[in-house]
């Protein structure tokens, strides 16, 4: 068979790392259609894009609020092999001082003929548009052939960052906690638990293992201070976890803390992430006037 006509069938999950410089637009308006900022070799024409997503929320207070929302998409191609082809992805989005924005993790899996997306990419982002720097995609995939085999499947990202720990201020009233640390997730249930994060509600979170059929899943739980607030406040939680090199592996976010209970993140954790003797958590905690979030 001639060398050009060799096809691997990747049988073995392979992560490609994709770590961006985006322009922001000037105008929300201007990237409701995606943005193609690379292609990926799953089939012939499919591209890795950003987009920006308009959605609407109800606040605490029963209110409509629409935020300009950024998401990842892949756009073109189809699943011309003999197999599903299973993604697993994490996207983030950072400013031009390197802090996450937003942060969201998705599964999917692109059956026989189907053309390629990935759903459920976007979170919530009530802060303007253009502050959008950089764009970090990780995705896992197996199950697709490959008529070109490469050895270097990954783009470095770097080395990570520091560690550090600030408070972030904003208009109307909005302050963020922003955190970047080694971790060791450990064994047991309790993966991370924080002090006191916020000056109004005193808000505390947890992130625990919790399993279902075998899998691993992500649980954020919050708890606030006994004594309660003279005001009503909204939250807005963005976490990410990178490994020891520095590589974007999950992440995700929960708004309107103190309102829905726990947050169990809907797509499980790759087992070799929390298997991991050390990661890098990195967590941004909003807190602001009712409807701000």
């Amino acid at each position: 068979m001639p060398q050009n006509l060799i096809i691997t069938k990747q049988v073995e999950p392979v992560t490609y790392d994709l770590d961006l410089p985006i322009h922001p637009p000037y105008d929300a308006r201007d990237a409701f259609d995606a943005i193609p900022m690379q292609l990926l070799p799953f089939a012939e024409g499919l591209t890795v894009g950003w987009k920006v997503s308009p959605m609407q929320f109800v606040d605490g207070l029963g209110r409509d609020l629409k935020f300009d929302c950024p998401s990842i998409v892949i756009t073109g191609g189809q699943n011309l092999g003999g197999t599903p082809v299973v993604l697993y992805v994490v996207a983030a989005f950072y400013d031009s001082r390197n802090r996450l924005l937003s942060c969201q993790t998705s599964e999917h899996i692109v059956q026989l003929w189907e053309s390629y997306d990935i759903p459920g990419l976007w979170s919530r982002f009530p802060f303007p548009i253009t502050e959008i720097a950089r764009a970090s995609v990780g995705i896992t995939s197996f199950g697709w052939e490959d008529p070109h085999p490469n050895p270097n499947q990954n783009h470095p990202q770097g080395k990570p960052k520091s560690e550090t720990k600030y408070e972030w201020k904003r208009e109307g009233g909005v302050v963020g906690t922003y955190s970047f640390q080694k971790w060791n997730p450990g064994t047991g249930e309790l993966l991370f638990a924080t002090e006191p994060l916020t000056n109004e509600n005193r808000l505390r979170i947890r992130l625990e293992r919790r399993k279902s059929e075998g899998l691993s899943y992500i649980a954020l739980v919050q708890s606030q201070s006994p004594v309660q607030p003279r005001k009503s406040f909204d939250n807005l939680i963005q976490y990410a976890f990178y490994n020891q090199e520095g590589r974007l592996c999950h992440g995700g976010s929960c708004m309107g803390v103190g309102n829905h209970g726990d947050l169990v993140s809907l797509v499980p954790i790759l087992p070799e992430i929390l298997d991991s003797e050390a990661l890098y958590l990195e967590l941004v905690v909003w807190e602001g006037p009712a409807g701000s979030l």
